[in-house]
């Protein structure tokens, strides 16, 4: 698998472990469009930039940009999702080697982090009129630096 298909199972791993204590939330890989289920959170990996970093290297630094939608039941409940995520991707997450095999029946091996930067939360207004459903939406987006230790 290429190091982007590892980052993205990575992520969403670290996301369904984050919600992990609370059994209803149910984690998506990708934006849900089918039958949308409250509480929920979503991963969605959005633009690759590839950058260069040192004059005569051509070596480029890494940097991805991933969205994390989240429908909740509340105000509260949402705000709360959001805050969780905001203080856990203070830290980096780890990049595992799926190529190995997934959890539980196996632990990969880690090979580099990604280090979040840029991160912003934002709430996303529902119209119940529109949506036939009463929920609260939020949505994080953050960018973040691929590193090999």
């Amino acid at each position: 698998m290429y190091v982007e298909r590892l980052q993205d199972l990575s992520i969403f791993y670290w996301l369904k472990a984050q919600f992990a204590a609370i059994p209803q939330v149910k984690v998506v890989d990708g934006f849900p469009t089918e039958n949308l289920e409250i509480p929920s959170v979503s991963i969605e990996a959005e633009d690759i930039d590839l950058e260069p970093y040192e004059m005569g290297n051509k070596k480029l630094m890494r940097f991805r940009l991933w969205f994390i939608d989240f429908f909740a039941t509340s105000k509260a409940q949402r705000d709360d999702f959001a805050y969780k995520l905001i203080n856990e991707l203070e830290n980096s997450i780890p990049v595992y080697d799926y190529n190995v095999g997934f959890p539980p029946s196996v632990a990969p091996p880690q090979l580099g982090c990604l280090l979040p930067e840029r991160i912003r939360y934002r709430k996303v207004p529902i119209d119940p009129e529109l949506t036939g459903k009463t929920y609260f939406r939020g949505e994080i987006y953050f960018r973040a630096l691929y590193s090999i230790f």
